[in-house]
């Protein structure tokens, strides 16, 4: 049986793609560019999968923070963002998607503890950057910078615990 598909764009690091996403029986069906990919995963762990993309097969780490997910694939650290096309196409019409930083301040997203920063105040950081990691429910979460920008202030310092929507940092 086949579900009716589903349009996202995907960025992963910096390209964008416009996919679709159908699902026929317990494999997932994604076009891109006219190239059809056969997917199935299998959970290993909270975190961990196994892929199978046509005949290849890899294991991947996802971290989810919001919209993004961190992935760790073949050694190598990758950032991907998925939004329904309808949304992403709003946002471009609407002006939302000019790389300027949209909030002045990050907040925490759940109560957590800081881990590290990674940038201090003047910085200048790119969209997708890491700004800051906070551990919660014994896992590591990466704040990423949603847009460019420069930070102004940084509110919190490694070891401190933060409550959800405590402002971690300003960008100018």
């Amino acid at each position: 049986m086949s579900n009716p598909e589903e349009r996202y764009i995907v960025t992963v690091d910096d390209k964008e793609f416009d996919l679709t996403l159908s699902k026929q029986e317990s494999i997932f069906v994604v076009n891109s560019n006219g190239v059809e990919y056969r997917v199935e995963a299998e959970k290993l762990t909270d975190r961990k999968f196994l892929f199978k993309i046509n005949e290849t097969t890899s294991e991947v780490d996802i971290n989810r923070n919001g919209d993004h997910l961190d992935l760790f694939l073949e050694g190598k650290d990758v950032n991907v963002t998925v939004e329904p096309y309808n949304l992403a196409d709003l946002k471009k019409r609407a002006g939302l998607a000019l790389g300027i930083v949209k909030e002045k301040i990050i907040r925490a997203p759940m109560p957590g503890l800081i881990l590290s920063l990674a940038v201090r105040p003047g910085d200048t950081v790119r969209k997708g950057e890491t700004l800051l990691i906070i551990e919660a429910m014994k896992m590591e979460n990466i704040i990423r910078a949603s847009a460019d920008g420069r930070v102004k202030e940084i509110f919190v310092g490694p070891g401190r615990a933060v409550d959800k929507n405590e402002k971690l940092l300003e960008f100018e």
